[in-house]
């Protein structure tokens, strides 16, 4: 019988409003308007979803910091319990506001009350195989390497998408983008997630090919280079360099992109290490992620057999780069 994982998602979490060009930017100040968000919440959720439909998945436990308003909105969640046990309070909640534009691809962000550093000595670390890590910031809590050093000590798998590192506040609140690139921080990691914005600002080269390449030169195996509507470029060493062409799933309406990123590295992540192929990995986790933005939140169904059909028509439209 295969092993199931153990899989820790790390981060804070957040109240997050998300408002369209056909909302009322009033609704920002209604409080029952606010929901649960930011990584943690995201893989923890989808993750004890699918947890319930596919046996080798393992739910994943929460290493995150919350504010009791977070927890009074995560209590609505049937299994609260369960996700709950290593969410450390603390007094203040990041408070994200998400405006999309009509389109629905482009979004002004905003942030107020900017999370601290992540601290691993605030946790029980205690495990009896080494567990795997998915890694996702919100803002800066983990811009220190030496937080990776301590994690590759306890972990046998890292995924790390940086978001947060490359995020600005300014006095108003706005949200701008900053370069980015931590080698100290990079040779702990395995997987690396980055936007197609995001990969810019990280000054390895004007082509996905070549930075992704430059990637796949350090530690990193994996590269999730995520492109929206047109889909994800995924960078494989192991033990030669291979560069692929995923198309998004098309056909579906969207609702809401919020979480998507979070989503799709946690799927992407235990399909790989559970089966061992990455394109078959990125092609579930495309058809996942396509599921989860034609709902709100989680109030859709996600089954095996929608969630198969669609893996495997994204499966069958891969394409590799010559290089």
């Amino acid at each position: 019988m295969r092993k199931k994982l153990i899989t820790l998602a790390l981060g804070q979490m957040v109240l997050d409003n998300v408002i369209h060009d056909h909302q009322d930017t009033h609704l920002i100040k209604d409080q029952n308007s606010l929901s649960i968000g930011g990584p943690p919440s995201f893989v923890g959720i989808l993750g004890f979803i699918l947890s319930k439909i596919f046996p080798w998945i393992t739910p994943p436990l929460i290493y995150a910091y919350t504010c009791p308003k977070a927890i009074s909105l995560l209590k609505e969640f049937s299994d609260y319990n369960l996700i709950s046990r290593y969410l450390m309070i603390q007094s203040t909640c990041p408070y994200f506001r998400l405006q999309y534009s009509s389109d629905k691809n482009e979004r002004t962000l905003l942030l107020k009350n900017p999370p601290k550093r992540f601290n691993l000595a605030d946790f029980n670390w205690e495990f009896v195989n080494p567990p795997v890590a998915i890694v996702g910031s919100v803002y800066h809590e983990f811009s220190n390497h030496k937080i990776f050093t301590s994690l590759r000590n306890l972990c046998s798998y890292i995924a790390f998408d940086p978001q947060g590192c490359f995020r600005q506040v300014t006095t108003e609140g706005n949200i701008k983008f900053r370069n980015w690139w931590d080698t100290k921080i990079i040779k702990n990691v395995n997987c690396l997630k980055v936007s197609e914005t995001e990969a810019k600002f990280l000054k390895l080269g004007t082509h996905f090919v070549e930075i992704i390449t430059k990637i796949l030169e350090t530690p990193v195996t994996s590269v999730l280079l995520t492109r929206g509507n047109n889909g994800t470029i995924l960078g494989v060493r192991n033990p030669d360099i291979h560069i692929y062409d995923i198309p998004a799933y098309s056909g579906g309406t969207i609702v809401d992109k919020t979480g998507a990123g979070d989503i799709f590295l946690f799927t992407f992540v235990i399909h790989f290490l559970t089966f061992n192929n990455e394109l078959d990995a990125v092609a579930f986790a495309t058809s996942v992620t396509s599921l989860f933005i034609e709902q709100k939140r989680f109030r859709g169904r996600f089954t095996k057999d929608i969630i198969g059909l669609r893996q495997e028509k994204i499966r069958s439209k891969i394409i590799e780069f010559l290089r």
